[in-house]
């Protein structure tokens, strides 16, 4: 019997895939596999969005096909995305579609099928395949002998569970040649968000991101650089891969022929709304820059507050200013916020502190800059002061639904 306490679960998602990126490995476990998990465990949450078919059920109906009783009580599963996160200011799901055979690892009789850089592998050889086709390919018999030795017995859990840690042990071998579909995916989903925010064209945008990096495979990418991507006069040095993905494209917006687009067909109206929760939008600008939310949200509350006609008809919340001097137009109030951030970063780099430093002091400086009192703006540093110390108190609070509800859709 497998020793079950040499998985750790901690790399298992909630959609019941084991990924070891030290070891190059990635496994999606069957149900059988998960409720030996959970049984060993006792743990319940191991795979939590993955919907578990009752031992006795799948006894009595090897083939496959669900009863009345199972029609009838079966729920499907649910995920949240990113797009739906940001767009109603709350969460909503959408139903997750059927997973295709070309994320899932088939072992069957001296047969081994993965996704290699959008080719499937089957006994050595290869094909072009996309990545989003469906692959419809028998699944392994109710037991058969795999290439690791190991008999798959669908009626013996315990058994199945040696077939996992026969692959995790030899996940070097496997690892190199499993393209991380998931990653992909994610990816995808991460540059059409960012893509809605500064309303640019999606299947424009994201070809030329493929050119700009090698397929994102690059190193200067992997160290957070794209040639030519600056940010109010200076290149951009990325923590992220999201952050780098959103000066990527804020650039494509507004300096396209810099990266090698024109202006054909690469700005559009698709009806994308940030939605209300302007909180949750702020914090995730933050987290995605590396500023400090509450600061955000001090300077929009003494700048413009969420009410002003600035932020309600020009998304501006903090009375940005073009190059030209007039009031910057934003298309969506996450990108409103999003140039906010970055016009934070500009004046700590300027004045010469980290962003973590935040005290009167550099405060004030920030504001000899943003808001010098030569224009008047006298009440603009004991408001922002003010406003600053009412969300430290509260920040929690304020910030209570993004800090729950990141994780599950991050």
């Amino acid at each position: 019997m497998a020793d079950l306490s040499r998985i750790d679960i901690r790399k298992i998602n909630a959609n019941g895939r084991y990924v070891d990126l030290a070891n190059n490995t990635i496994i999606d476990l069957t149900d059988e596999q998960i409720m030996s998990l959970r049984r060993y465990y006792n743990d319940s949450t191991i795979a939590v969005n993955r919907r578990m078919v009752r031992e006795q059920e799948l006894r009595r109906e090897p083939s496959g096909r669900q009863s009345q009783t199972q029609r009838s009580t079966s729920r499907s599963n649910y995920r949240v995305t990113r797009d739906q996160k940001y767009n109603s200011g709350r969460h909503r799901t959408k139903k997750n579609p059927r997973p295709k055979f070309g994320k899932l690892i088939i072992v069957g009789s001296l047969v081994v099928c993965v996704v290699v850089g959008g080719k499937l592998i089957k006994a050595g050889q290869a094909q072009e395949l996309p990545f989003d086709s469906e692959v419809n390919l028998p699944s392994y018999s109710s037991s058969v002998e795999s290439d690791y030795g190991v008999k798959m017995d669908r009626e013996n859990s315990n058994e199945l569970s040696d077939i996992v840690d026969s692959i995790i042990s030899q996940g070097s071998e496997l690892g190199g040649y499993i393209e991380e579909q998931s990653e992909l995916s994610n990816r995808q989903m991460m540059v059409q968000n960012i893509c809605n925010i500064y309303q640019v064209n999606y299947t424009v945008v994201y070809p030329r991101l493929m050119e700009l990096t090698n397929n994102f495979t690059s190193q200067d990418y992997l160290n957070g650089v794209i040639q030519g991507v600056t940010c109010k006069g200076v290149q951009v040095q990325a923590s992220s891969e999201e952050e780098l993905l959103v000066y990527t494209i804020r650039c494509m917006k507004q300096l396209p022929e810099s990266m090698g687009l024109t202006t054909d067909n690469l700005y559009i109206n698709n009806g994308y709304v940030s939605g209300n929760n302007y909180n949750e939008q702020i914090s995730h600008v933050a987290e995605v820059l590396g500023t400090d939310r509450c600061l955000l949200y001090a300077i929009v509350q003494s700048e413009c507050g969420f009410n002003s006609d600035m932020f309600n008809n020009r998304n501006n919340p903090a009375g940005i200013k073009g190059t030209d001097g007039s009031w910057w137009n934003f298309d969506t109030k996450e990108e409103g916020f999003f140039e906010l951030g970055m016009e934070v970063l500009k004046y700590y780099r300027k004045i010469g502190v980290t962003p973590d430093n935040i005290d009167y002091d550099t405060i004030s400086r920030i504001r000899d800059i943003h808001a010098p009192l030569s224009d008047g703006n006298e009440h603009w540093l004991p408001n922002v002061t003010s406003n600053l110390e009412y969300a430290k108190l509260h920040e929690a609070e304020m910030f209570n639904d993004y800090e729950q509800n990141n994780g599950l859709s991050r």
